[in-house]
């Protein structure tokens, strides 16, 4: 079966690390660099120095809202981690929005455990959110330096002060970024940067970096990005239609636009777009099968597609140019053997799939996530099909630390699979899927759909008692659901089962539990 999101794979080499960064190096890179504990904020960590620890780091760099296919935008990644270490083309964002994620990646549980279901209070955002214990807690406790750099959960501010646990802290410090003239909480003080946000976290990310190494001991680095999210509307905007807009380009990338006449990726833009617009998904005119909130949608224009997916790829060039110079800057400091780079993103985006723009909902460009790594032991152009999720990168970080949580993690350790020690079924029953409040469907409060993504299926109960079961075998593009139909009765109802047992879980065995094997369609 053709995967409709995963681009086909070039020839992998097996060059070294330092090898393809070096080279990188030589070729240039075009981007420019630019200039809490609710009781009260905690004291800056005193970092740990001794020369005896030689546990490796761990660097975490995320992007925002970047779907599976745009990884054709991100040459630099795929050459650093995709040739040079494991592609994991089964990862999953089980809660596919930006604060769920997030938290998810902080405390390796999913949202009935951790509180964050959505992205504005009550029940989301930085509000719902306990920074007191974290990956960043665990891992300072277990003796590594850290430093977490760029967005945080939405709503945090700088009046919440310096989140526990990082040596380095540099959030930022409002609802949610932009691309220009933002706030960061830069240690203990408010900053205003006039400059493109991409570039600033690729300069700082490439100081902090030589900052942790001066350190001696292990660290631990998240870079948490902002491309390709989209912009923010117009200035006093209140309508959907002005809501958003496509995301901004550098100042470097937008005067080589107007030198040459193109944006930056835009040849591979445009054969994406053209593969959307193609899609049987796109084209899917009969949407009585979806919830009410995909039926509402208005139309859209394929013109819209190409420009958006034109901005994005522009976007995503800065956030490449980054990731190479913070790769470069590990090799210089002669660390990045002794590294794990992992690269994710927080969640998917829809692009006119199904009539629908944006994340949440539990459609394959939402749910799947780019998910790769190089590191020590890690096999040079290797894939795995090993189904993982966005929640079990705190417990492999941990694995990697030789350390514990005192949260009880739902997520379990990759480092088996990333290693080639194991290529066992990590989520056998498949994995809880779920959508927190969504106004205005369920108010502040409430679940907009839970369901269950198989290897096979993909199943989802919504708010408005929608019910979409699609078989990805047969309809990889999720254009027909086929839940009510007599021949999947038993699948349907067994995947029933299973939301509502995962969707009470807590803990590894409780959270990752296999079911048997599931009902055949009649």
């Amino acid at each position: 079966m053709t995967d409709p999101l995963v681009p086909s794979a070039a020839t992998r080499r097996r060059s070294p690390w330092p090898a393809v960064v070096l080279a990188l190096l030589l070729v240039g890179m075009v981007s420019a660099a630019t200039g809490g504990d609710r009781s009260g904020p905690p004291e800056a960590l005193t970092p740990v120095s001794s020369s005896t620890d030689d546990r490796p780091n761990i660097v975490l760099f995320s992007s925002d809202d970047q779907r599976l296919d745009e990884m054709v935008f991100l040459p630099q990644v795929r050459a650093l981690l995709g040739e040079h270490g494991l592609t994991m083309s089964e990862a999953i964002t089980p809660h596919p929005l930006c604060c769920p994620a997030r938290a998810e990646i902080l405390t390796g549980q999913m949202a009935q455990n951790n509180g964050v279901r959505t992205n504005f209070p009550p029940q989301g955002g930085y509000a719902a959110f306990d920074p007191s214990s974290t990956i960043g807690t665990d891992l300072t406790r277990a003796g590594y330096n850290t430093a977490f750099l760029g967005k945080p959960l939405n709503g945090y501010d700088e009046g919440d002060g310096r989140d526990p646990g990082w040596t380095i802290f540099n959030a930022t410090s409002h609802g949610y970024s932009d691309y220009y003239d933002f706030t960061q909480f830069d240690g203990d003080r408010k900053v205003k940067v006039e400059g493109y946000y991409t570039d600033y976290l690729a300069e700082k990310a490439v100081e902090y970096a030589g900052e942790l190494s001066d350190m001696d001991d292990p660290f631990f680095l998240w870079v948490s990005h902002f491309a390709p999210h989209p912009s923010k509307g117009r200035s006093g905007c209140h309508d959907a239609s002005c809501k958003n807009a496509p995301p901004a380009l550098s100042p470097s990338y937008e005067a080589s636009s107007r030198l040459l006449g193109r944006t930056p990726m835009q040849e591979e833009a445009d054969r994406l777009a053209d593969t959307i617009l193609d899609s049987p998904a796109y084209r899917e005119r009969d949407r009585s099968d979806k919830p009410h909130l995909v039926r509402r949608q208005a139309g859209t224009s394929d013109a819209k597609v190409r420009r958006l997916v034109r901005a994005r790829a522009g976007a995503l060039a800065s956030l490449d140019d980054a990731f190479a110079r913070l790769a470069a800057q590990l090799r210089a400091d002669g660390e990045l053997d002794n590294t794990y780079v992992v690269f994710v993103t927080d969640n998917g985006y829809t692009l006119g799939e199904h009539g629908w723009f944006g994340k949440t909902l539990p459609y394959e460009q939402n749910l799947r996530m780019p998910m790769l790594v190089a590191g020590p032991d890690v096999e040079a152009g290797a894939t795995s099909d090993v189904a993982v999720s966005i929640v079990d990168l705190a417990a492999t970080f941990l694995d990697i630390a030789g350390a514990d949580s005192d949260r009880r993690l739902d997520g379990v350790s990759l480092l088996p699979t990333w290693t080639g020690r194991s290529t066992r079924a990590l989520h056998p029953g498949g994995m809880l899927i779920q959508g927190g409040p969504f106004k205005p469907e369920t108010g502040p409060r409430g679940w907009l759909y839970r369901g269950v993504r198989t290897e096979r299926y993909t199943y989802a109960r919504h708010v408005d008692g929608t019910v979409e079961l699609y078989d990805r075998e047969r309809d990889p593009h999720e254009v027909a659901s086929v839940a009510g139909r007599a021949s999947y009765a038993a699948v349907e109802r067994e995947l029933a089962r299973r939301t509502a047992v995962l969707g009470r879980c807590s803990g590894p065995r409780s959270c990752n539990r296999d079911f048997g094997p599931l009902p055949q369609p009649s």
